[in-house]
């Protein structure tokens, strides 16, 4: 992840809504400059968590913004195969994606299961799943 072009965007801070955990995705949140994890696999991400993020003692939630390409560490929800596109479960991990969503990226190392973690290349532009 460290080749030119590949390293994840420069990661920007806002304000959590929620306590979070870091290499999932976050969406845009219900106040201005706030991020919010992403509850159901329709959510449209707008981010990567850079850490875990708890509410309570939080000066700010740091994200890499899906808009800006490069390679992210994303979480998987369950096994992913090499090539796949990834978009949000319903806890922010990353999945297959499915017919009723965008992916957000392409997996770039299979994931055996849950809780891996794995490299995922952006993709600029939402694709809808058919």
């Amino acid at each position: 992840m460290s080749a030119a072009g590949t390293a994840p965007p420069v990661p920007v801070t806002m304000t959590a809504e929620t306590d979070m955990t870091k290499y999932r995705f976050v969406k845009i949140g219900t106040a201005a400059n706030t991020v919010t994890a992403v509850a159901a696999i329709t959510d449209e991400a707008d981010f990567i968590l850079v850490e875990t993020v708890d509410v309570s003692a939080a000066n700010g939630a740091s994200v890499w913004p899906l808009n800006r390409g490069g390679i992210v560490p994303i979480e998987a929800a369950a096994a992913i195969a090499y090539g796949a596109d990834i978009a949000p479960s319903t806890n922010g991990r990353g999945q297959t994606a499915v017919a009723t969503q965008f992916a957000r990226g392409v997996a770039l190392e299979a994931a055996t299961g849950a809780g891996h973690i794995i490299p995922m290349l952006v993709q600029l532009e939402e694709t809808a799943t058919v």
